[in-house]
């Protein structure tokens, strides 16, 4: 496993647009507070881009995220917002020749595409995190910033409760690699190249505004593939429940999902699209104890 090397202030993040169109005060919003954090934020040409629901079409796309990522003063690769599309670029990236440049994938929702192919395919850590034009514009946390610059410096140590502490659904504790990301595009990438390896995961699962029986309907097909059957256990994010239904619908939902997999479940991490978003690390190892709080084992950076 080659990890990325460490963010620190003063470095260069390149931001991309590989998903949907990008709001441009939004996304000067939150060029502004990278910036006040220490940070020196390099913006993709054509990231304004719009084709419909698309930042540009995939070409163009492509283009953004392969200039990011090889920015050679660029040490992290931030996407400016989700939506949809990144799945779509996939295919017209040499990713093992990415992964190679060693530098820190940042972003979260649609990014998923991304984080779980690269964390769990290919062995490249990843961080689950803020993104320029969506949570730090949108609904912007300071602390959740100040997690994201220690996590990704390689300042946490494993023996500091990450987060706070989750609920207990199901089981007690648990202990493998941290993975996974938007639930339902993770689904999408099922039986693709890019589809991930959860095997021996920790798997942090997320979503926004998807009913019940829409999310029974994803891990039920994540179940009866047989790819969720070595996982170690199942991290729920803050997740907001669709119009009309209730977090006590998400919760027994995770639950049915876990006594079929008989794994621990926990539920209420601070990360993902509802909240806070406290960066997670992709490709690393993780342990959650009895009393619901996680503790990250390793890093997702070099050593400094």
């Amino acid at each position: 496993m080659r990890k990325p090397l460490p963010l620190m202030k003063g470095d260069v993040i390149a931001v991309c647009a590989p998903a949907g169109p990008v709001d441009a005060g939004r996304l000067g919003r939150g060029i502004a507070r990278l910036s006040a954090a220490g940070f020196v934020p390099e913006i993709a040409d054509g990231v304004l881009a719009v084709e419909g629901y698309l930042a540009g079409d995939d070409a163009h796309r492509a283009r953004q995220v392969e200039w990011a990522l090889t920015l050679p003063e660029a040490r992290a690769v931030m996407a400016a917002r989700g939506g949809y599309g990144t799945a779509r670029i996939l295919p017209l990236l040499d990713w093992k020749k990415a992964v190679r440049r060693r530098k820190l994938i940042v972003g979260f929702s649609d990014m998923t595409a991304i984080l779980s192919f690269l964390s769990t395919r290919l062995g490249f850590p990843c961080l689950h995190g803020p993104m320029a034009a969506a949570d730090l514009a949108l609904r912007f946390d300071p602390e959740a910033l100040d997690a994201f610059a220690r996590l990704a410096a390689g300042e946490v140590s494993p023996r500091e409760p990450w987060g706070r502490p989750m609920e207990r659904i199901r089981g007690g504790a648990a202990e493998g690699v941290l993975a996974g990301g938007c639930l339902s595009v993770i689904t999408t990438l099922l039986g693709t190249p890019y589809e991930p390896d959860f095997r021996g995961a920790l798997l942090f699962l997320e979503d926004v505004g998807e009913p019940a029986y829409r999310l029974d309907r994803m891990l039920t097909q994540w179940v009866q593939s047989g790819r969720f059957s070595e996982i170690a256990g199942i991290l729920v994010g803050t997740m907001a429940p669709a119009r009309g239904e209730s977090e006590e619908g998400i919760r027994r939902v995770f639950h049915d999902a876990g006594k079929v997999l008989s794994v621990p479940v926990r539920y209420g991490f601070p990360a993902g699209h509802a909240g806070k978003n406290v960066a997670l690390p992709f490709g690393v190892r993780a342990r959650v104890d009895k009393k619901g709080r996680l503790f990250l084992l390793d890093s997702p950076v070099e050593a400094g």
